[in-house]
């Protein structure tokens, strides 16, 4: 049996005439019972020590090698943002990844800048849930992000190279799996060069002073839910596979 958890493999598996199954995406019954789903903002808060100040959720990605990338973009991103007397007062928290360690951030963060700017290991969704907005390194997390309802902008920047290669290979409009879920850009997406502070910053500012804008993503997002099922993936696949160890 093969099981499928996006919707853009039906066209390939159908092409192939290898039968599947698609009964939705689990990570939607993930975050529907998560602690973070279910938590109130004052709580995240008060667990982290945190002020009640509006907050950026940024997320460096889940590599050592996408972290010291993405982190000397999003710092400089959080520098200038902070610069602009409107968000003078807000705070960038860092989603640690699992895997990894403060010592993989440290070197871009300074004595000045850990002021506003905060990294917490176990409490990424909690920091998607309650941010205005987040500027995401792509991946499962950009999902995450859509199924949280938090506005976003995505960035990656890969190896030159290798980059130059898959650019010429592989034939994609979009890199976010919300995007490539409705074949549309949901939201932005700036890759290599364009993944810098000052891109970054535009487009974040449009996602909380454009109303419209805003609203027009948060709108993409329900057609990204309603695509990835009502939220029992994980159950209807167990209950296939244990119908077919008992008939076996």
């Amino acid at each position: 049996r093969l099981f499928i958890v996006f919707p853009f493999e039906i066209p390939y598996f159908t092409k192939k005439e290898i039968p599947f199954i698609y009964k939705g995406n689990p990570l939607i019954d993930a975050v529907d019972g998560s602690r973070a789903m279910n938590e109130t903002k004052e709580d995240f808060l008060k667990r982290n020590s945190l002020e009640d100040r509006p907050i950026i959720a940024m997320l460096a990605g889940s590599r050592k090698g996408e972290i010291s990338t993405m982190m000397p973009v999003l710092t400089e991103f959080a520098e200038k943002m902070r610069e602009l007397p409107q968000y003078a007062d807000y705070q960038f928290i860092i989603g640690g990844a699992p895997a990894r360690s403060m010592s993989d951030y440290e070197p871009w963060l300074t004595e000045d800048n850990r002021k506003y700017i905060k990294v917490l290991f176990g409490e990424t969704q909690s920091i998607i849930r309650h941010a205005e907005a987040a500027v995401v390194n792509s991946g499962t997390a950009s999902l995450e992000t859509v199924l949280f309802n938090t506005p976003q902008v995505v960035g990656y920047i890969g190896n030159p190279l290798t980059y130059q290669i898959a650019k010429r290979i592989v034939k994609l409009k979009y890199i976010s799996l919300g995007n490539l879920i409705i074949d549309k850009g949901a939201f932005r997406e700036f890759i290599q060069d364009d993944c810098n502070p000052d891109k970054i910053l535009a487009e974040v500012r449009s996602l909380l002073e454009n109303e419209d804008y805003r609203n027009r993503m948060l709108k993409d997002y329900e057609e990204i839910n309603t695509i990835l099922g009502d939220g029992s993936a994980s159950a209807q696949t167990a209950k296939i596979i244990v119908e077919d160890i008992r008939n076996a």
